[in-house]
């Protein structure tokens, strides 16, 4: 669906402050979780959902043993646009949100444990199967997701009152957010990620 031009100034929202968010993300740790396209809506869609219901939902895709759960990346600012490169787009958009990691692991959200696979499903029981990304350094190419420092809680992380940065690509997808929230999405910030590192 073809977007409409943004009715709202640049003003409204300057560079600065989203700079500003930034500083303040990149000294404070946080944890970061992207989205995706789906089938019914796109990657900003469900950006905005989580945006709009407060409560990041948990998925079962690419998680071992059924168990719904929320995955998170430790990774600094810095570092995101590694994560969200074009060659991973089947796995993360540029879109998500960043909460402090002090809330994330109030709320449950631990680190994952990297375990080749059938090491993990002899010693880890399978009710706990979510909590295991496998790694696999034998293969050629090699199996290996450990650079994004991966987090996850099971079940559903609720947010608090703009507790969560929204992470868009563009000042494009910035005014999208503003727009669909008539100006004041619930969040403690937009920033877009693109401009902001230089990368994607």
């Amino acid at each position: 669906m073809k977007r409409a031009q943004s009715s709202i100034d640049h003003a409204t929202r300057p560079p600065e402050i989203a700079q500003r968010t930034a500083r303040v993300l990149a000294a404070t740790p946080m944890l970061t979780h992207f989205t995706r396209a789906s089938e019914r809506a796109s990657a900003i869609d469900n950006l905005a959902a989580i945006l709009r219901d407060g409560v990041i939902r948990g998925a079962t895709r690419m998680i071992r043993g059924g168990t719904p759960a929320v995955c998170l990346c430790d990774a600094p600012l810095g570092e995101l646009g590694q994560i969200v490169m074009r060659k991973n787009r089947r796995r993360y958009a540029p879109f998500g949100v960043a909460v402090d990691k002090r809330y994330a692991f109030a709320m449950g959200a631990r680190p994952v444990i990297y375990l080749p696979w059938r090491e993990a499903s002899r010693i880890i029981p399978r009710e706990e199967w979510w909590r295991v990304v496998a790694i696999d350094l034998e293969r050629n190419p090699p199996v290996d997701w450990s650079f994004e420092r991966e987090w996850r809680m099971a079940g559903d992380m609720r947010l608090g009152a703009r507790a969560a940065v929204a992470l868009v690509e563009s000042w494009r997808d910035a005014d999208e957010i503003y727009e669909r929230f008539g100006g004041d999405p619930p969040c403690a910030g937009v920033i877009p990620i693109k401009e902001l590192l230089g990368t994607l």
